[in-house]
């Protein structure tokens, strides 16, 4: 079995698991302020790279926090901070599954605030986690890269209602 179709059984496992949320509580927050987020824009080149050539869908994301509760404030560091190591790939790869699939609407009206992310323990190999990836881009495909990130339209995130 593919490791994709085991997450995806994992994850629809525990969407089903959780508890419906109430007409109060798919209502808009009151308080989310995407400029804690640096307005979804990751302060990383390497970072901002990946969202340009993957096209991350944001916008569902940040759809989750405001209509599913996601608590998504374990990922500001991601976009505000310029780092790029393991444990940062971790944390995209999750941005990038939970937005698919709240782009895919299989969260629907599911409340999501009891859902605990970037648990992910690396245990005794913990020290791996700080590992600077960035370390292994070959300098000289900087300017591509920069080129690429400039020539890709990256969506601005609006929270709709």
């Amino acid at each position: 079995m593919k490791v994709s179709a085991i997450l995806i059984s994992a994850l629809a496992a525990v969407a089903t698991a959780a508890p419906a949320s109430t007409p109060a509580s798919t209502e808009k927050r009151t308080a989310f302020d995407i400029g804690q987020f640096n307005n979804f824009g990751f302060a990383n080149q390497d970072l901002q790279y990946l969202l340009a050539i993957n096209n991350f869908d944001l916008q569902a994301f940040a759809q989750l926090a405001a209509f599913n509760n996601l608590n998504i404030g374990g990922f500001q560091e991601l976009f505000v901070q310029n780092q790029f190591d393991v444990n940062a790939l971790l944390q995209l790869q999750q941005i990038a599954l939970l937005s698919q699939l709240g782009g895919l609407g299989l969260f629907g009206n599911f409340d999501l605030s009891s859902l605990q992310l970037n648990v992910f323990d690396l245990g005794l190999i913990g020290g791996i986690g700080g590992f600077d990836v960035g370390s292994l881009v070959d300098q000289s495909l900087v300017p591509q890269i920069q080129t690429i990130i400039q020539q890709t339209q990256i969506s601005s995130v609006v929270i709709k209602e």
